[in-house]
């Protein structure tokens, strides 16, 4: 969503704030036409510093009010970008209250290669972390990987009860502190090599239609 046009050839150097917002600007003047209802956003840069990601987050707000998107758009929890890590992403979001997030957490688990419900001062990040979340990614992954191939397999009983207890929890936040506005989306984001194995028990395609339905039902029983 920010980055360089068509990502094509090597990232160029020295890309900053305002060379990432000026592109995020095109992005979604190209968007307008779908008339979204949300926009997931992979935005900013994991070589900023967190004071630059500040700067990069704080100027989006402008152009969504401008363009029509505001309150429309998440920035998601992504690796190679500004919100790759929990506790980068607090110092963001403790300078940039009104941001709104896409919850990637399989991201996180890979980049801190634990999951993140052991420590107290990891729970603590995630739950500061909760009441920005609008969007949802909600792919089951492990400390090695951002995608597990199959999460009926009990082998990865630790990390759907993980997952599954901080999804119930976004969306009850969002149900109690929201009033008409407590809408929260999913996505159950299983893509395709490398993200899935070439011989996994299922096709990536048949484990998000199927992690989508169990998950709907989940996510209703929460409220």
């Amino acid at each position: 969503m920010s980055s360089w046009p068509g990502y094509e050839g090597a990232r160029p150097p020295g890309l900053t704030p305002k060379d990432h917002l000026d592109f995020y600007r095109k992005q979604l003047e190209r968007a307008k036409v779908l008339k979204p209802v949300k926009v997931n956003a992979q935005s900013g840069s994991d070589i900023w510093t967190p004071d630059q990601s500040v700067e990069f987050y704080r100027g989006t707000f402008k152009i969504d009010e401008e363009l029509g998107f505001a309150g429309k758009v998440t920035h998601e929890t992504h690796r190679n970008r500004s919100l790759y890590h929990p506790y980068v992403a607090k110092y963001v979001l403790d300078r940039v209250p009104n941001l709104r997030i896409t919850a990637d957490i399989s991201h996180w688990v890979v980049v801190g290669e634990r999951l993140l419900d052991v420590s107290e001062e990891d729970i603590a990040v995630l739950e500061s972390v909760i009441p920005h979340v609008h969007h949802i990614h909600a792919r089951i992954g492990t400390t090695q990987s951002s995608q597990c191939p199959d999460p009926s397999n009990p082998i990865y009983n630790d990390e759907r009860e993980f997952f599954e207890k901080l999804w119930v929890k976004i969306v009850q936040n969002a149900v109690k502190t929201r009033g008409d506005d407590f809408q929260v989306t999913f996505t159950p984001e299983y893509g395709p090599y490398p993200y899935h194995p070439h011989f996994g028990p299922r096709i990536y395609t048949e484990v998000a239609d199927t992690e989508g339905v169990r998950l709907e039902k989940l996510f209703h029983a929460a409220l």
